[in-house]
């Protein structure tokens, strides 16, 4: 389980990540769907809803403009009869002209709640002598004006409220079916169109399934909107509502004037066995409504009413003779798991987006896959949210990469104030590779671990330093501070500290390795590192020689054990270091003047003391002096101990 934990997070994530990352994404499931239910991503999923309308093909029309016509009252038609509104005898004309040309049904989408002489006995003959006109009357939804229906048509199957819904923003996206009204519910303008064309197919209002209280059309279930159904969070579903589809895009219904319908200009058969609808496009008359397509550049441009209740009477005709059921919704708890996943896999986002570009395109691709799915689902039919599952997508996503930046900085910050320039480069891009292993909590882990400590210092320094001005001085030990600091880095060793004239550095450190050939490799890369020294403190003595200064002669004690590596300090100063026995001897041995070996100090510029422990590791390939087993200052037993010759075996590396 451990290691199954350690593929999933990456380096780094693993403490507090395994813990911060499922808490974003848990917070922002529960805030996105908080905003959801209060309608605060609404306006956002409308504008997805009506997106998706417009990517809709025109080919995905069906019976639309097959069964519905429009016979459109412009500017010119008023212009050329001289009046408005519209005399009952140019009504009673306008309908013996659409009688003869028979259509199934005729609705007249214009006011006459009080007679417009002269005609007005021809308009009411006419009416009552041919059934299968509809008039319709303002309901008032809102608080608006009411308008009532013609006094002399008393049959509430020839009668329909011209009501349309408007969302916050001016869009009709709904239409309504029916309006309580305390008694006998009242139909609509398009529901009683409908409903007297589907009259010749024997096709009538029965009790929808699964629920009987909702309204079936042929097979066809019209389940009335829900306030939170679809795109919509809050929306007042008052009345019995539907999801206008808006199949064949905004207009899609063939349409005549006016004045070719009095001319005799209309086409034979055109009107035939069709829904035909007069109604206003007069724009002197402001009949107008905005609907999804109504998009502009810097202006939005409205339909006609009539096109609008055209477009309800047509998807009701298709939900009974053509099996086109409304826009479906998912359960609730569908859609929070919907959202859920989102989340998640926003989380999961910093797992692979390793970079900027990588994160900007991973995103975008999650983004463009939600759209192509919500799209392809509606399509089909059904409402997928798109809205807040893209928020949850991004917010996780942003949040958690964030998090997990500011963590590697944090970390990074860390890494540099413990190791700064005391690792070559291909350790420290080594030891951030790897940083999920031994840091844990803004803190080095402290381990046990392998190591070869070396300890270097100049011999006489004290005498030196007495003799030096400050400034002489430092510039003059900072020259060889730099050169051997540098070549403990070239071998793969960390400086783990400068004490005056003295240099500790580590090698095996900080990455740690228990396998003997990684212990081997420290070891060996310690002690060509003592001997590269070596070879370096010719170049800088012969630089001192120059320039009249000391010559060097250094030091070097290297052991091969046991050390515990952490950090120590406040946490405002702190510094990783290594503790232990091996320390000890190595500092012991490159400080020792144990009989013997004094005089052989004298003949080199740099001695090398290795204990037992390293040598058993280099014995293959070095030339070492055996010295014996000395006494260490601090040190009970004794050490085995073996001086090392500035060069390599022949033939060996």
């Amino acid at each position: 389980m451990k290691n199954a934990s350690r593929r999933l997070f990456p380096l780094g994530l693993k403490e507090p990540g395994r813990i911060v990352l499922p808490l974003i994404c848990a917070l922002s499931f529960v805030a996105l769907a908080t905003l959801r239910a209060g309608g605060h991503l609404q306006s956002v999923s409308l504008a997805i809803y009506d997106l998706f309308l417009r990517l809709s093909p025109e080919s995905d029309v069906g019976a639309t403009g097959a069964r519905v016509a429009l016979v459109l009252v412009s500017d010119d038609d008023i212009n050329r009869l001289g009046e408005w509104p519209l005399s009952d005898g140019t009504l009673a004309a306008v309908l013996v002209r659409l009688i003869a040309a028979s259509p199934r049904v005729i609705g007249l989408d214009v006011y006459r709640d009080r007679p417009l002489p002269p005609g007005s006995e021809t308009l009411e003959s006419v009416l009552q002598q041919y059934p299968e006109v509809v008039m319709m009357y303002k309901f008032g939804v809102g608080g608006t004006l009411t308008i009532p229906a013609p006094k002399f048509i008393k049959a509430s199957e020839r009668i329909g409220f011209n009501d349309v819904v408007l969302d916050a923003d001016g869009v009709v996206r709904r239409g309504l079916l029916y309006m309580d009204t305390g008694n006998e519910p009242a139909s609509s303008f398009a529901l009683t169109l409908a409903l007297a064309y589907l009259r010749k197919d024997r096709i009538v209002p029965g009790p929808g399934e699964p629920n009987p209280a909702d309204i079936r059309l042929a097979r066809t279930t019209l389940s009335p909107l829900e306030p939170d159904d679809g795109p919509y969070a809050v929306a007042d579903a008052a009345g019995y509502q539907l999801l206008l589809d808006y199949r064949g895009g905004e207009s899609p219904f063939p349409g005549y004037t006016l004045t070719d319908l009095l001319q005799g200009r209309i086409p034979e058969n055109a009107l035939r066995d069709k829904i035909v609808i007069v109604g206003v496009a007069a724009e002197s008359v402001k009949d107008s409504f905005f609907t999804p397509f109504s998009q502009g550049l810097g202006h939005r441009t409205g339909v006609p009413g009539v096109v609008v209740h055209a477009h309800l009477a047509d998807q009701l005709v298709r939900a009974a003779l053509d099996d086109n059921a409304p826009l479906r919704s998912f359960d609730k708890r569908v859609e929070y798991g919907w959202l859920l996943l989102w989340c998640i896999a926003g989380t999961l986002v910093v797992l692979i987006a390793r970079s900027t570009s990588r994160f900007v395109l991973i995103v975008s691709a999650g983004l463009v896959l939600l759209l192509v799915i919500g799209y392809t689902a509606f399509s089909s039919g059904y409402w997928v949210p798109v809205a807040t599952p893209a928020a949850g997508w991004l917010m996780t996503a942003v949040l958690g990469t964030a998090f997990v930046s500011g963590n590697e900085r944090s970390q990074r910050r860390l890494l540099m104030q413990l190791f700064s320039r005391h690792v070559s480069d291909d350790v420290a891009e080594e030891l951030w590779r790897c940083r999920g292993e031994f840091i844990r909590e803004g803190r080095i882990v402290p381990r046990a671990m392998t190591v070869t400590v070396m300890f270097t210092d100049i011999q006489g320094f004290t005498t030196i330093s007495e003799a030096r001005a400050p400034e002489e001085l430092m510039a003059w030990l900072n020259d060889y501070m730099e050169d051997m600091a540098n070549i403990v880095m070239e071998h793969d060793g960390v400086v783990d500290d400068f004490y005056g004239d003295a240099i500790k550095a580590n090698f095996g450190v900080p990455l740690g390795s228990m396998q003997p050939d990684a212990i081997r490799r420290d070891a060996i890369n310690a002690v060509q590192c003592a001997l590269h020294m070596n070879r370096a403190l010719v170049a800088v003595n012969d630089r001192c020689d120059r320039n009249r200064l000391p010559r060097i002669r250094m030091r070097v004690g290297l052991c091969t054990g046991s050390v515990v590596a952490g950090c120590l300090g406040s946490t405002r100063r702190m510094k990783y270091t290594t503790l232990g026995d091996t320390v000890n001897i190595a500092a012991r041995l490159e400080s020792t003047d144990a009989p013997g070996l004094s005089g052989r100090d004298t003949d080199d510029d740099c001695r090398i003391l290795i204990a037992q422990s390293t040598w058993d590791l280099v014995s293959d390939w070095l030339v070492a002096e055996p010295v014996g087993a000395l006494s260490l200052k601090g040190r009970k037993e004794a050490v085995t101990v073996y001086r090392v010759e500035t060069r390599p075996r022949e033939g060996q590396s």
